[in-house]
């Protein structure tokens, strides 16, 4: 019978910062595996490279079949590795060390070439690149739901690789406007090769001390069980409707930022802007700065005052203030005053803050509940086909959003002066989609059954059965 006190407990349960910087270091590279390719492929592929945006968008879909083959069995390898240096490590220095030498490879097509040769190159680099990621993304995410078993700790750890994500999301709207700089680069595509040449150092460094300093506190407990089976862990999770309720509330959180990521950035550039691209995208990266930099305070404010907040209640605050953010840009999106734009991260940046920060931590609540139903850490199998199910909304999401671009009937050479009804149907894409998608995401979060209360009588439960960690 386990006679530890709540508050040893709790004690034992905090990590040293060093681990939580060292993990929230990682999501570097965890972010380019996602972001560095599918936030700048539309329009460096599109506007740079000439290739059609509805097959820039059925390619990112074709990667996530891809994914719905090498994270499950990824997971399967993670979590019946028996390595002395645990079960995630070794794969994250591997994949990270991949990662780097594949993305530059991905960028280096020519506008030169024919339609089908630049989709050709595009597929074939996009799978190597994807395949490296995974070899990397499923430890990582594996990694981040066993370094403690406190419910408020876990939040924390996400907390930290929140601000990392914030910093790369700040750097990331700038590498399209930067790669067109007269005064950097000789060309465009010069610009962007060169970025994407400098992306792969941070990659390297970033899976480097994710892979040196967090611990598997959970290695020794997966060394006593029997090997996780592929299959029948799949099955029992997918039909699980906790699991879920779960996913869909983060898959429709996410799509509701993806679905629009590019028409944000094309209807501020060719309406709002009438065609100017260096002009639109410049404001467009000030404001989705001006999104990461809020984004850190809010990381303060959760910290520091609302960590102890029911996480369910937090979720839905960010949901209404996003739902109110995707009504005002009828009004933010505006010719007369473009400065309107920097008020849209005032109402985004809580909502994707506590998407990173509080979702992700749910994520390893949810682990804890798996092990109490089925008997078995498995967090290499649910990190893979959880991170599959993002990965696939979010790929979705970019190629709806490229197959929308195309039905628009937009054409990136006409600049301001687009068909009659383009632009107006641009514009209320980028309002519809997103309120669609934020009221499915509070159905599924008013549904969702683990509360904190829940949480605590698991984690009572799991350390009278099988001791602490």
């Amino acid at each position: 019978m386990n006679e530890d006190t709540p508050e040893k407990t709790a004690s034992r349960s905090k990590l040293p910062v060093k681990e939580k910087v060292s993990f929230g270091a990682g999501e570097f590279a965890n972010r380019y595996g996602e972001n560095g390719v599918n936030d700048i492929a539309t329009p460096v592929y599109n506007i740079i490279l000439g290739l059609n945006p509805a097959t820039i968008g059925i390619v990112l879909m074709l990667m996530r079949i891809w994914d719905a083959i090498t994270d499950p069995i990824m997971g399967w390898i993670s979590d019946n590795w028996r390595g002395s240096f645990g079960r995630r490590k070794p794969f994250l220095l591997i994949g990270s060390a991949l990662m780097a030498i594949a993305y530059p490879l991905i960028w280096m097509a020519s506008p030169d070439w024919t339609e089908q040769a630049k989709s050709i190159y595009f597929v074939c680099f996009a799978l190597i690149f994807f395949t490296t990621y995974t070899i990397y993304s499923v430890p990582f995410r594996a990694l981040a739901t066993e370094m403690t078993p406190d419910y408020e700790e876990r939040t924390n750890i996400r907390v930290y690789s929140a601000f990392f994500n914030k910093v790369f999301m700040f750097m990331l709207p700038w590498i399209f406007p930067l790669s067109q700089n007269d005064w950097l680069f000789s060309d465009p595509v010069t610009g962007i090769r060169t970025l994407a040449g400098l992306s792969s150092i941070l990659i390297l460094v970033s899976g480097v001390i994710c892979a040196r300093f967090p611990q598997e506190r959970y290695h020794k407990v997966a060394l006593q069980q029997e090997k996780v089976r592929l299959l029948p862990s799949f099955l029992s999770l997918v039909k699980d409707p906790a699991f879920l309720l779960l996913h869909g509330i983060g898959v429709f959180l996410l799509s509701s930022i993806l679905l629009v990521a590019t028409f944000g950035l094309y209807v501020n550039m060719f309406y709002v802007w009438e065609g100017d691209t260096a002009g639109g995208s410049q404001y467009f990266a000030i404001a989705q700065n001006i999104l990461q930099i809020l984004g850190i305070i809010m990381l303060a404010v959760i910290s520091r005052f609302l960590i102890k907040i029911e996480k369910k209640k937090m979720i839905l605050l960010a949901l209404l203030l996003a739902l109110t953010g995707s009504l005002a840009r009828w009004f933010t999106y505006n010719q007369d005053i473009p400065e309107l734009l920097f008020l849209d991260p005032f109402f985004f940046a809580p909502a994707y803050t506590v998407f990173w920060a509080i979702f992700l931590s749910m994520l390893g609540d949810y682990c804890d509940y798996d092990e109490f139903k089925n008997g078995k850490r498995r967090e290499g199998v649910f990190s893979a086909i959880s991170g599959w199910i993002m990965k696939a909304g979010s790929s979705l999401a970019f190629g709806v959003s490229g197959i929308l671009l195309a039905w628009t009937h937009f054409n990136k050479d006409l600049g301001g002066e687009q068909p009659e009804g383009t632009l107006m149907k641009m514009r209320l894409l980028l309002i519809g989609l997103p309120v669609l998608c934020l009221l499915l995401a509070m159905l599924f979060n008013a549904l969702y059954p683990l509360s904190k209360a829940r949480m605590s009588q698991i984690r009572e439960a799991l350390e009278n059965r099988r001791g602490t960690v």
